[in-house]
């Protein structure tokens, strides 16, 4: 048998148009690189889970990632464990994007698009190892045949496969219009109606967004501390269907979808203004459920940007998930600045005493027991920026 030699791609395959590791010999890999090695020995480990699977991959996009709709999140040790369980999984899998540095999480991302397709979505990340399954059987998922009637349900027939995500469903078919659609969770397998917005959103860019949460900055039900933040529960379905309303809602779609990107709007006095937020994760309610800060970078400008005279402060700045913030000096001067998501600013170079913030789900008490009750806009206490108290209406949708 020749010596083992590397190839360029690295394919590593089975079948009878393949090369059969199988047939490999121990004296042969001894003289292999080391990572040959590895990955032979990683397949013997799991040749009889993986009997009767025909396949071969592509490994050579190292240090990439395709920016796509993931189909599927679960956990592997290495990026081979992650494309054999994209071959027995889901038979739509094409291929997978393996993030090297895992810390416990779902590492291995299942994907239905591959780079030779949509090469303007393959980006350059070095925590990440992009894998295609060459694999001629497999296709790309069929259009999906939809009534495109705004604000009607948008009903799949039996033999259709449910599709993840509003933006799944619009690379499905690009003609779908805003309305209501069936989508399922990945994991339950649990199948729930929501609102997609298939249409540009301003400084959110293309359609395909998701709606999760529409909070009243005037009610409290969903400030800092309700439960709506941390459990699986959903509130005022039928008023999520309604669409870029005014009538709170919070969806399944709260923990059901994993996105890369976040659309935030906040309406005052009819006028609604977008921030997109670049930040992936499995849900929303995987990134808040802890409580843990977990911090964004869109800047103090744009979060700005969301309300008509913003009254923000310059210093601190600190934006992101889970914001909590709490000062005391004596009994007369004593506040916190809670937000589930926004930002919070200061007039003196810390964070220790901010009295100014931007955000949705926010639970403010100001100096001298000054209890706000608005959950969403811009606020500023203790005699800072006139103490501003805007309430606005805020929309969360994610893509």
């Amino acid at each position: 048998m020749p010596h083992v030699r590397r190839k360029r791609a690295r394919e590593i395959c089975r079948g009878s148009s393949c090369k059969h590791l199988s047939t490999m010999q121990t004296g042969h890999l001894a003289s292999a690189s080391p990572r040959i090695s590895l990955l032979f020995l990683i397949f013997l480990n799991l040749q009889t889970y993986a009997e009767g699977l025909n396949f071969c991959f592509d490994g050579s996009k190292e240090g990439n990632r395709l920016n796509s709709t993931v189909i599927k999140y679960v956990h592997t040790n290495t990026g081979l464990q992650c494309i054999f369980l994209c071959v027995q999984l889901d038979k739509s899998c094409r291929s997978i994007n393996f993030r090297k540095i895992s810390n416990g999480e779902k590492n291995c991302e299942l994907l239905r698009d591959v780079h030779s397709e949509k090469p303007d979505l393959l980006l350059n990340d070095d925590q990440f190892d992009y894998y295609l399954l060459l694999d001629p059987n497999r296709k790309p998922p069929e259009p999906v045949s939809l009534s495109t009637r705004a604000q009607t349900t948008q009903m799949l027939t039996t033999n259709q496969e449910m599709a993840s995500s509003c933006k799944e469903l619009l690379q499905r078919n690009r003609s779908l219009s805003n309305g209501v659609y069936h989508l399922q969770n990945t994991d339950s397998l649990e199948q729930y109606q929501v609102y997609c917005h298939m249409t540009e959103l301003s400084e959110c860019g293309q359609g395909g967004w998701t709606l999760v949460m529409k909070v009243d900055g005037n009610k409290n039900d969903f400030n800092y501390s309700s439960p709506y933040w941390t459990n699986k529960e959903t509130y005022a379905v039928e008023d999520g269907l309604k669409g870029l309303d005014n009538k709170q809602t919070k969806l399944a779609s709260y923990w059901s979808i994993p996105f890369n990107n976040i659309c935030l709007g906040m309406k005052v006095n009819g006028a609604t203004k977008w921030i997109a937020l670049n930040y992936t994760a499995n849900s929303l309610h995987s990134v808040i459920e802890d409580g843990t800060f977990k911090r964004t970078t869109a800047g103090n400008e744009a979060w700005k940007s969301l309300i008509d005279g913003p009254s923000l402060q310059d210093n601190c700045n600190e934006e992101g998930f889970n914001i909590q913030g709490s000062y005391h000096f004596g009994e007369q001067y004593s506040w916190h600045m809670n937000i589930r998501i926004g930002v919070v600013a200061n007039e003196q170079n810390d964070c220790y005493s901010c009295d100014s913030c931007i955000g949705f789900g926010t639970s403010i008490t100001g100096c001298e027991d000054d209890v706000r009750k608005t959950t969403c806009g811009n606020m500023a206490v203790c005699n800072q920026l006139d103490n501003k108290n805007t309430a606005a209406f805020g929309y969360i949708l994610i893509q």
